[in-house]
């Protein structure tokens, strides 16, 4: 044996791999062995166990007068959620804490299916029943002793498309289960998350201290008979992003070339990690948020005043790395922010009145302009129907000029923090809008031949400057109820339409709303209204019928007005009152149930 090997065991944990196994991984070598190796949170881990070890008096033994919860503020909780960046020891936590218990673990993660379908198969038998052990166990001195079971669901937040309806159907058996749930997820602000987190012990792990992952690495180096300096290791677990397990392969990775004349695992100094840092480094852009990426797109060439032109080159390549660390937003984000780059050069000049400098300000974000626009052009391109994914670098390269012109040759400041996109946000307000004026098409398509386009120009302002005039006219009269409805009734418009639709459409915010409208006005509006039976409802009703009733209906009015003459379909001014309750008797007449059929007697 060599004389490193004690040092290997006492250094090793018992890991998932040999000690001895020159061809492990170190992550897997020297990973912990119980609960009390893990690196930091030590308030999880020990909140863990204690919330594991009480799951069964809690849930299937519950004392006398407690009420089991699933969801309630302060707990006690069905299932636990641990959150967190990767490599911190999330999964080894729950792996390790669930061992120590003395139970069975079934570990799901991102390479099994979790659709709805499949955890209703896999895990509807086991989250409602126990494991027999029929090995004689020297604790209880017997077989066939009960064995408790835990479920580990790891990387929850990325069930995507692929696991339809899972993530609903994980809340459903935790609400049943019988066992303990263990949640692993990496972003604990998605939108997945969120719900599931009202319904575990919300567990939330934090980056060690990179001065104990440094003396970690010593140690792990000292037992792979690498000598690595304090600084060195520092900078290694800080280029990492106190990444434990990024920093185990970087050391493994370093140690693999060997030394020429020795033939040894090459020491790790300070001086020799600054020379093949890039090497070994995890990257930086991994670590880069959304935020900042924009932040470093619209500043453009900020800070490579006098510098060489490889360290330019590089802070290029950077910043169009940036743009792909979310390529689906970013656009949305510069575009948000690149003219508040441009806002204070240009405001600098206007106060020293040199009207050329003002100009070629002026000229700068009119070009940053540019490079936007067509960027737009371009992720059209990606988008569209073609989906021409090619243009995706050039959409980066565009962003990035964008942020070049408007920040200029020494590169721009973006006062306080970017801002989200707001476009979002009207765009949602637009196909909301978009959805209301195809209902009011609906409804008046019976009165009116128009598009979407003519009905929003010509029809909507006339009729609501009509409504407004009978609801809330001038001099001081009361509104005109009757009036009103009956307008209602010639365009099929019901309530809903007038007082809470119709007001999406004003441009002028100064003009009067329905919305303003005091509650006595609209309770004597509603009580009138509901006195009788309107066209508005019969019309929606028959909007809302299936196609082949409708056909249905059309083939019968077909075959009545066959051989009759049709020029006075002018004067034809609706449906009256008598056949709107016609066709709502016709539709409750219709649901009556069937008669059974007598049973033949056998003979």
């Amino acid at each position: 044996q060599s004389p490193s090997d004690p040092i290997k065991r006492s250094c090793s944990g018992g890991g998932r791999a040999d000690v001895g196994d020159p061809n492990a991984l170190w992550a897997d070598k020297y990973a912990p062995g119980n609960s009390r190796m893990i690196l930091g949170n030590k308030e999880s881990v020990s909140k863990l166990s204690n919330w594991l070890q009480s799951w069964e008096s809690t849930f299937n033994r519950p004392a006398k007068g407690k009420k089991k919860s699933y969801n309630a503020k302060n707990g006690p909780f069905k299932a636990a959620l641990l959150s967190g960046p990767p490599g911190i020891g999330k999964t080894t936590t729950a792996q390790l804490v669930v061992e120590e218990s003395g139970r069975q673990v079934l570990e799901l993660n991102a390479s099994d299916a979790r659709s709805k379908k499949t955890l209703e198969i896999s895990l509807g038998d086991v989250t409602g029943s126990q494991v027999l052990s029929f090995d004689a166990h020297k604790k209880h001195g017997k077989k066939g002793a009960v064995k408790r079971r835990c479920i580990i669901m790891d990387e929850v937040d990325g069930m995507g498309a692929g696991d339809r309806g899972g993530m609903v159907e994980l809340i459903k058996v935790i609400k049943s289960s019988m066992v303990p749930i263990i949640c692993i997820c990496n972003d604990r602000q998605s939108q997945k998350i969120k719900t599931l987190a009202t319904y575990c012990l919300d567990l939330r792990y934090k980056r060690p201290v990179k001065t104990v992952i440094a003396r970690r690495a010593i140690e792990v180096g000292k037992a792979e008979g690498m000598d690595i300096e304090y600084n060195a290791a520092e900078a290694v677990v800080e280029s990492c992003g106190n990444d434990i397990r990024q920093v185990l392969n970087c050391l493994q990775m370093w140690g693999n070339k060997r030394h020429k004349i020795t033939n040894k695992k090459t020491d790790m100094t300070y001086k020799d990690y600054k020379v093949r840092d890039n090497l070994i480094n995890k990257d930086e852009m991994l670590r880069v948020t959304l935020f900042d990426a924009a932040r470093m797109i619209c500043e453009g060439r900020r800070g490579l005043a006098d510098t060489d032109a490889k360290t330019q080159l590089d802070s290029f390549f950077k910043r169009t790395n940036a743009f792909f660390s979310d390529y689906a937003l970013m656009g949305l984000l510069v575009h948000q922010n690149y003219i508040k780059i441009a806002v204070k050069p240009f405001l600098q000049t206007k106060m020293k009145g040199d009207a050329n400098a003002e100009y070629q300000a002026l000229v700068d974000l009119y070009k940053g302009t540019e490079a936007m626009s067509d960027y737009a052009v371009a992720e059209h391109g990606v988008r569209s129907g073609d989906q021409n994914w090619g243009l995706l670098p050039f959409c980066a390269i565009l962003s990035l000029k964008s942020g070049y012109h408007c920040g200029g040759e020494n590169g721009g400041f973006l006062p306080g923090f970017p801002e989200f996109s707001s476009w979002l946000g009207k765009n949602s307000s637009r196909g909301k809008r978009d959805r209301l004026l195809q209902e009011f098409g609906h409804h008046m398509n019976y009165k009116i031949s128009a598009d979407k386009t003519e009905l929003r120009l010509g029809y909507l302002p006339a009729i609501r400057d009509q409504f407004v005039n009978l609801m809330m006219p001038l001099g001081g009269d009361g509104p005109n109820v009757e009036d009103a409805i009956g307008l209602m009734d010639d365009y099929g418009l019901d309530r809903d339409d007038i007082f809470e639709n119709i007001d999406e459409f004003v441009l002028d915010r100064k003009t009067k709303r329905f919305a303003d409208l005091d509650s006595k006005t609209k309770s004597a509006f509603t009580r009138e209204y509901n006195k009788g039976v309107h066209k508005s409802q019969a019309l929606i009703e028959e909007q809302g019928a299936p196609s082949r009733k409708r056909k249905k209906i059309v083939e019968e009015d077909d075959e009545d007005n066959e051989g009759e003459d049709n020029g006075d379909d002018d004067d034809d001014d609706g449906l009256s009152p008598d056949e709107i309750r016609k066709m709502f008797a016709s539709k409750k007449s219709g649901k009556k149930k069937a008669t059974p059929k007598p049973k033949k007697s056998k003979k």
